[in-house]
């Protein structure tokens, strides 16, 4: 069954519209997808570092490549614009990273670092992974801005959030760029 929906998924993708598509899609699954975490709480705790990372996007890079490049992109820049909310949160309780059992410890002062550099490392991922050209790159930046806007004013309720969120996918298209010159 599995192959199946990848094949389906994978045959949509094989058009510029499909990925288009599909970059979108996986970006507005991939934003709620960190919190997936509430579902193992005896194993993971809340934030934990297994799932507020650019793992989750990498997973989908390495475990689903017949979906294609933007899959992986829209995962990851779901996963940067969540990481980017969460680092408005006070660094303290579930505010926190924790680390898996058998630890279950904080990063506690660190917390906010992990996230930053998690996010910007997504929002750099989401590009580096897609192929050359300018429309990928304004796909991926127009999808990560809506994403950004509509999680933050939404689902976080706050302006503040969306601003971060849009600079973390903005500071992605940075570094993407000048690692591109270099």
């Amino acid at each position: 069954m599995r192959a199946d929906a990848l094949g389906v998924l994978g045959e949509l993708g094989s058009s510029v519209a499909g990925q288009g598509f599909l970059l979108a899609g996986t970006a507005a699954v991939f934003v709620a997808a960190p919190d997936i975490d509430h579902m193992a709480l005896r194993i993971l705790h809340h934030r934990s570092i297994l799932t507020h990372s650019v793992l989750l996007p990498l997973l989908v890079l390495w475990f689903a490549p017949e979906l294609g490049p933007a899959a992986a992109s829209g995962a990851a820049l779901g996963v940067a614009v969540h990481l980017a909310a969460d680092l408005l949160s006070p660094s303290r309780g579930f505010g926190r990273i924790w680390l898996p059992e058998p630890f279950q410890v904080s990063l506690g002062g660190w917390s906010p670092l992990w996230l930053m550099l998690n996010a910007l490392a997504c929002a750099w991922l989401a590009l580096d992974v897609l192929p050359p050209g300018e429309i990928w790159r304004l796909m991926a930046g127009g999808v990560g801005a809506a994403m950004a806007v509509g999680y933050g004013l939404v689902r976080e309720r706050s302006l503040l959030s969306a601003l971060v969120a849009l600079a973390v996918i903005a500071g992605g298209h940075v570094a993407e760029g000048w690692l591109r010159l270099t």
